[in-house]
């Protein structure tokens, strides 16, 4: 009977101890802030922090700061604010490091909502902010190989992670559930009843989040590059499927296929000839205009093409193949000199434990090792980011990330159609769980979208979240972003 009191009273003391860590996630100080464009023009607007629990399972956890940047709108008839999420994660500078860069176009939602830009606990403002002061350096007399990159990136990571625990962080409150708390913790210091959600790639992906833990509180949303639940980890026959594509586009064009008549029969040719040939040239050092050796190999050429191939570079890649068809490797060399040499810019360590956690399922995993097996590119997008998985406590979001929800919240999910990192199938699989769900085209767009297509997307996307009935809003089934193959 005595335990019995006894460990009653000792769980008293940890609810109470719980509730107040609640009611202690608080926000700092809000100040007035005034930014300088990058087109010489001046926004006001507001910098704030969100203190919050790092791990919100430990009631002796400690806080972490999480910067957030507020326009606020002059109407009179105002709907929910616009929570923007960025992507990364941990992107290096972050969304509001880089604000004077991207304010002018945030600017243009304010028309009818609060704009509210959240940085991302353990990145960029964030204190702490997890990044990694060892160096991350691969051999430059030898090709690119995956053991050798495993074993030094592990090494990397392990170091990284050790110098955080020594200080006595929990690693395991960085993931991207514990972000979703972030914007409902905003939300409520806010007072806002109700927000929109803007975000693309991880941004997507931490909205996502959101909606499924917190479907009360969102009014609607919009997600670009989208990277649903599961869709963490890369499939490489998609990443493939990109790849065929830009092909058949390369095919259309009446010059490039005079030079180029099977686009896809030169990459093969090429990974071939350096699987077998490891070929050494020169690469000038950025910083020390010094000239060095580099020996390139088939990996080498595989990741440059799937990092490219997600992004707008993606239309100089049959140009960069002529190049080395003719014998010269600059392109790659440079690329792969700038991935060896990496000095530490590798990635931070939140972007590792937000990854990490989020690759969760072992049916994505078994998928993407047999399809990597006889892709073209290998699992090259992924590269070896989900090897260091094992070395960093992790908070197991299986449960969180299931597709067990559904929704009639108004969605609006934008895909390129040259997006090999994530593709028009992410949209689609998302798409599911969304009763009020509606898809738009960027035919030719990558993951770069908003670089290739804003002033086509822009108007599109604030009718969206401006509107009185998103549901009826009426968007176009596709837009075009320019093609534009280099060709010389």
């Amino acid at each position: 009977m005595k335990k019995s009191i006894a460990f009653g009273f000792v769980s008293l003391l940890w609810l109470v101890s719980l509730k107040g860590q609640d009611n202690f996630e608080a926000l700092g100080s809000i100040e007035p802030y005034r930014v300088t464009a990058d087109d010489g023009n001046t926004y006001s607007g507001e910098m704030g922090s969100l203190k919050v629990p790092e791990n919100r399972a430990n009631p002796q956890s400690k806080f972490v700061e999480i910067p957030f940047f507020r326009l606020k709108t002059k109407s009179t008839n105002p709907l929910p604010p616009i929570f923007v999420l960025e992507g990364g994660p941990g992107d290096n500078p972050s969304a509001i490091q880089r604000i004077a860069e991207i304010i002018a176009p945030l600017s243009l939602f304010t028309s009818r909502s609060d704009v509210v830009l959240l940085g991302q606990r353990g990145n960029g403002n964030s204190n702490p902010k997890l990044s990694c002061e060892n160096s991350f350096n691969l051999p430059l007399d030898t090709p690119l190989d995956h053991e050798g990159f495993t074993r030094e990136y592990r090494k990397y990571i392990e170091e990284c992670s050790g110098y955080w625990k020594e200080r006595k962080y929990d690693l395991r409150g960085y993931n991207v559930v514990s972000m979703a708390d972030d914007i409902e913790a905003l939300r409520n210091e806010l007072h806002y009843e109700k927000i929109m959600l803007f975000g693309g790639s991880f941004g997507s992906h931490h909205g996502l989040s959101y909606i499924k833990k917190y479907p009360d509180h969102v009014e609607r949303a919009s997600l670009d590059s989208p990277e649903g639940l599961q869709h963490t980890i890369k499939l490489p026959y998609e990443v493939d499927k990109a790849l065929l594509q830009l092909s058949d586009l390369v095919q259309e064009d009446s010059v490039l296929v005079k030079q180029i008549p099977s686009f896809i029969n030169l990459i093969k040719e090429t990974l071939n000839q350096l699987e077998k040939n490891p070929i050494i040239t020169k690469v000038v050092h950025p910083d020390t205009a010094k000239e060095f050796e580099i020996v390139l190999g088939k990996l080498d050429l595989q990741m440059a093409t799937a990092m490219s191939l997600g992004r707008m570079s993606y239309r100089e890649l049959p140009y960069h193949y002529l190049q080395m068809k003719s014998g010269d490797y600059t392109w790659l060399a440079n690329w792969s000199f700038g991935l060896r040499q990496a000095n530490g810019n590798v990635g931070s360590l939140m972007a590792a434990l937000t990854d990490c956690a989020s690759g969760v399922t072992s049916k994505r995993k078994q998928e993407v090792s047999r399809q990597a097996k006889d892709a073209i590119l290998g699992d090259a997008l992924n590269n070896v980011i989900f090897e260091v998985c094992d070395l960093l406590p992790l908070k197991d979001l299986t449960h969180d990330l299931e597709l067990n929800f559904a929704s009639k919240i108004p969605l609006l999910v934008i895909c390129g159609s040259q997006d090999a990192k994530t593709p028009v199938r992410n949209g689609m699989e998302i798409m599911n769980n969304f009763e009020n769900s509606r898809l738009l085209l960027v035919k030719y767009g990558s993951h770069d979208l908003f670089r290739e297509a804003f002033d086509s997307l822009a108007p599109i996307i604030i009718g969206f979240l401006s509107a009185e009935n998103p549901i009826k809003y009426v968007l176009p089934e596709e837009i075009e972003a320019q093609l534009n193959l280099r060709f010389k």
